[in-house]
């Protein structure tokens, strides 16, 4: 008999009852948690095979947890913990619970009323089950109803002595995620003089009314996106004089370039009044975008940067746009260094590298050392409000003297961390009843702040930098006000100003991006796969990079719950333009297509392109600030070029744009689409280089004795719908790879079941052949990438 568990309501209760051979046989224990309150519980709950020690982590956040074991007289007997004060209890007897016990059964039964009133309504609550004598005696999944679907578990896992039976985080969507990123300034700017250094008045900005419905559904129909990222709408500081409406300008000592760095937020409660065609109606400017984006079906993201705030941050001026709730700093103890209800960190008077002034790192001897104040002629190196107290910068420097190489523009904020010496005050495992912070509370209700406006998600700033446990808590609390609010991470596990939890157990991994999903993000950056792919060409690296960069071992990855939730791009605004010179080997946008594809296609994850990528914007030439780094700057007054020609006069159209452009954007558009199918969306992942290392035709050149240089393939596959691909890409910047043959994991072979043809469905390639646990590809050219849709011959 399949174990099989089944949830019915009886009288009153809620009986969850597991049904097995054997299953009333001493030693058989049924595990269920459950859901009931979306402001509390854990992801990560405590289970062992008989005793406390290991973790599970659940796809969900559950504050009940309930096992029903069989002793050696056949009786049953129950505990249950509750979560309380961020905290497992103690083993609790309860009379809200029974058990039942007959012939190849065991039921746990809880009462209705004690789990609360609204458990499994409207598909709020959710169960998870596990019986101990599954999967090598650690337990297997078994069920779960309400709003979370039926997670995967992946393998056992031994981390620092316990055994960790881990659940990839997967929710169900209907559309996976595919988010085009664009900065407002830059996106919509039709103004084409592109002076160096030049103002609003000489280079123009992009308007929020210019994102148009002829934009937004060109996005939609032609490019296959769900979301949109406005980057950069959040009010920074600026050269640019908005007295007139309770805005001037910034002091140049504290400025990187005349529009202003995006992350260098001055007031949180606004948007750039940059953007609005009538200044002081910038928020109804705004609104007037969302809803227009909203009426094409798309959801809008916009940045939440935690990490740091501008220096000239609204705490220093009389009003914020939303009010006393974003005014951080006013009420701050400034004798001291660190204390957790401070908003930041105060450097004092005889530590952190001497004493007041502040002095930043703009003018020496007389000469500006700043290229914004060089331009704007102005500037002495003092910020006059920190010239007797002032705060660490965004990038952990505590020092009265910051360097060129700081974020001395910026100011930390304090989450009751103390980043030198690892304090927590805070509410986490080991200090449960630790008081909320003041920052946490303020930086809730920005978040609720731009959810009121109709703000679909947020991409979050530098995430791995703020305590998990601040995560957990906020992104519970957003989710009550909005169920689906996206929460995306920037974050890199490789920093060493992470932050990790308090979460002994959770540790061991030593992975924060294991600790933003476990606290409710959505999905995290994914810095390592683009990194093996660009060294390709930038390096000495070969496509078979790529599986340890995934934590591919052994044919399978791991963990998986990380692969699968991450977000993967090509290009954004941190990094360089493919198309730029003297990156990715100097090819030129046409390498996009092979990295673009096998990145985007390799898991359930959202994806990501950077507006001006599907055009092979360029990014050549100094702006400003930005200088000639083969990035569009987001510091400067510009205009992009390339897209500008898509843009044409804001009609959309593309008109302007070549032959070859308007081929690499359809070729965007077809892959985003794809990306979408169930294969891609639900499917699995099954990586083939390992198997094909030693194997001569898969696309290995002259000169070479193994293969895997330029060659990369796997398969996706979705059971249920029967979608099913073979992606590959040829990443040779001139060499056709011809009569490849890819041979099959045993894995990839049952995933591809009876199919017996493939076809090209991303480039036209024409059709391959599955035979004797092979592929056979007609002739791969240079820097192509394609994906064969398996079907069988009826």
């Amino acid at each position: 008999m399949m174990p099989h568990v089944t949830f019915t309501y009886d009288a009153g209760w809620l009986r969850i009852e597991f049904a097995c051979e054997n299953a009333d046989q001493p030693g058989r224990a049924l595990f269920v948690a459950l859901d009931t309150d979306p402001l509390n519980g854990c992801a990560v709950v405590p289970y062992a095979q008989h005793c406390e020690g290991s973790t599970v982590f659940l796809p969900f956040r559950a504050d009940r947890l309930y096992a029903v074991r069989i002793g050696d007289d056949g009786k049953p007997s129950l505990w249950w913990r509750k979560w309380e004060h961020a905290k497992w209890s103690g083993s609790i007897e309860c009379g809200d619970f029974k058990a039942e016990v007959s012939a190849g059964k065991v039921a746990l039964l809880l009462k209705r009323q004690s789990l609360g009133a609204e458990l499994f309504a409207d598909a709020k609550g959710t169960a998870w089950a596990k019986d101990t004598n599954g999967n090598s005696g650690w337990g297997e999944m078994l069920a779960c109803i309400g709003a979370a679907p039926l997670p995967r578990f992946g393998d056992v896992v031994l981390a620092g002595g316990f055994p960790l039976a881990i659940a990839q985080k997967k929710k169900s969507v209907s559309a996976r995620p595919r988010i085009y990123q664009m900065l407002p300034r830059i996106f919509s700017n039709t103004n084409e003089t592109r002076k160096p250094n030049g103002t609003l008045v000489e280079n123009g900005v992009g308007k929020f009314a210019d994102i148009n419905d002829a934009a937004l559904k060109s996005l939609r129909d032609e490019l296959g996106i769900t979301h949109v990222w406005l980057t950069g709408v959040l009010a920074q500081a600026t050269s640019t004089d908005y007295a007139a409406i309770g805005k001037p300008a910034d002091d140049p000592d504290l400025l990187k370039g005349l529009a202003g760095s995006p992350y260098a937020i001055k007031d949180y409660g606004d948007v750039c009044p940059d953007y609005a065609n009538e200044p002081a109606k910038r928020m109804e400017e705004f609104a007037a975008l969302l809803k227009r984006a909203h009426a094409h079906g798309l959801r809008v993201l916009i940045d939440f940067v935690p990490n740091h705030v501008a220096r000239s941050h609204a705490s220093f001026a009389d009003g914020c746009a939303a009010g006393g709730a974003f005014q951080f700093g006013a009420n701050d103890e400034r004798t001291r260094f660190f204390d957790p209800q401070n908003n930041f960190f105060w450097l004092q008077r005889d530590t952190q590298g001497g004493g007041p002034p502040l002095r930043l790192p703009t003018v020496k001897d007389g000469n500006f050392i700043s290229p914004t104040c060089r331009v704007l002629g102005a500037g002495d190196g003092l910020f006059p409000p920190e010239n007797e107290h002032a705060r660490v910068t965004g990038n952990n420097a505590a020092t009265w003297s910051p360097s060129q190489n700081d974020w001395y523009e910026t100011v930390k904020l304090n989450y009751g961390y103390d980043f030198t010496t690892t304090a927590r005050e805070y509410p986490h495992a080991a200090k449960p009843d630790a008081p909320v912070p003041d920052t946490w509370v303020k930086m809730d209700a920005v978040l609720a702040h731009w959810q009121a406006l109709g703000v679909d998600g947020f991409r979050c700033d530098m995430a791995h930098m703020v305590p998990p446990e601040f995560w957990a808590w906020a992104i519970a609390r957003a989710r009550q006000r909005q169920p689906g609010v996206m929460f995306l991470a920037e974050a890199y596990n490789n920093d060493p100003m992470k932050v990790e939890g308090g979460y002994e157990l959770v540790a061991h991994f030593k992975n924060v991006m294991i600790e933003l999903l476990s606290a409710g993000f959505d999905a995290v950056y994914d810095d390592p796969a683009y990194k093996a792919l660009k060294n390709i060409y930038d390096g000495s690296g070969w496509a078979n990079d790529l599986d340890a960069a995934l934590g591919v071992r052994d044919g399978n990855v791991q963990p998986d719950y990380v692969f699968q939730n991450s977000l993967r791009y090509a290009e954004n605004h941190d990094e360089v333009r493919i198309a730029s010179k003297g990156n990715w080997g100097g090819i030129g946008a046409e390498v996009g297509r092979p990295v673009s594809a096998i990145l985007y296609g390799i898991s359930r994850g959202p994806v990501l392109l950077y507006s001006g990528q599907e055009v092979g914007e360029p990014a050549s030439g100094a702006e400003g600030f930005g200088g000639d780094d083969g990035r569009t700057s987001i510091f400067d007054y510009w205009s992009m070029p390339e897209l500008a020609k898509w843009v044409n006069g804001h009609r959309y159209d593309g008109a302007r744009l070549s032959p070859s452009q308007k081929s690499l954007r359809e070729f965007y558009g077809r892959l985003m689409k794809l990306c979408g199918e169930p294969a891609f969306r639900d499917g699995e992942f099954f990586p083939l280089n390992g198997a094909n290392v030693q194997n001569d035709k898969f696309g290995r050149v002259a000169g070479e004795g193994a293969s895997g240089h330029w060659l990369y393939a796997y398969v996706r596959a979705d059971v249920r719908s029967g979608s099913r691909y073979l992606v590959v890409a040829n990443f040779h910047r001139s060499e056709t790879l011809r009569d490849v043959r890819v041979n099959l994991t045993d894995a990839a072979r049952v995933a591809l079941g009876d199919a017996t043809n493939l076809t090209d469905k991303l480039s036209a390639l024409g059709e391959a052949t599955l035979a004797d646990g092979a592929i056979t590809l007609p002739p791969l050219p240079p820097l192509t990438a394609a994906y064969y849709e398996a079907k069988s011959r009826r």
